[in-house]
């Protein structure tokens, strides 16, 4: 009868919904890794997954060590991914400076670029990431159409990097090694 009782109590709990009621489920493609320990503690990236999350590409950036966001961070440091859509190339930024974290969507035009929008997202040291919701709509990729990292930038794709006056330092980089398709 305890066998029972507990195999019973183990499938109700298994059988119980994950995350908020109505959360949009997500599958993350790993695009790339990084080894850890090749960058700055807390700015050393580590892997680049991808997915969709109901009408949002999500963009999960990997962190080695990455340190909680209360004043431990240098002054205004970003984790971003620069991703071609088409004939579009976008720039998805976390920026998590001794305030809540920022997110912001930069599509590059030439040699300059237009913050499209502020996307949502997450900043998580527990788990070692930062997420950025960008919506699908936005950067025009619907069912079908591949993402893929931004070629021939000097240090990568996705990289952290930290503002320092005029000058920007590029701790770690890291080149996609696939492409994601919007399922």
């Amino acid at each position: 009868m305890r066998k029972l009782l507990a195999v019973a109590l183990l499938a109700a709990v298994t059988a119980l919904p994950v995350g908020p009621a109505g959360a949009a489920k997500s599958s993350l493609k790993q695009l790339g890794t990084d080894p850890a320990g090749d960058g700055l503690p807390a700015l050393d990236i580590t892997y680049l997954q991808v997915g969709r999350t109901g009408a949002n590409l999500e963009i999960r950036i990997g962190l080695d060590k990455m340190l909680p966001r209360s004043g431990s961070y240098p002054l205004l440091p970003g984790i971003e991914w620069v991703f071609d859509v088409k004939d579009r190339t976008f720039i998805a930024e976390a920026v998590a400076g001794t305030g809540a974290p920022r997110f912001y969507l930069f599509e590059q035009k030439g040699d300059s670029y237009e913050q499209l929008e502020s996307p949502t997202g997450t900043f998580d040291p527990a788990d070692g990431y930062t997420s950025i919701l960008v919506p699908l709509k936005t950067i025009g990729a619907r069912t079908g159409v591949k993402i893929s990292g931004a070629d021939g930038l000097e240090h990568g794709d996705v990289d952290a990097h930290v503002h320092i006056g005029p000058q920007t330092v590029y701790p770690d980089g890291m080149e996609t090694e696939k492409d994601f398709v919007v399922p």
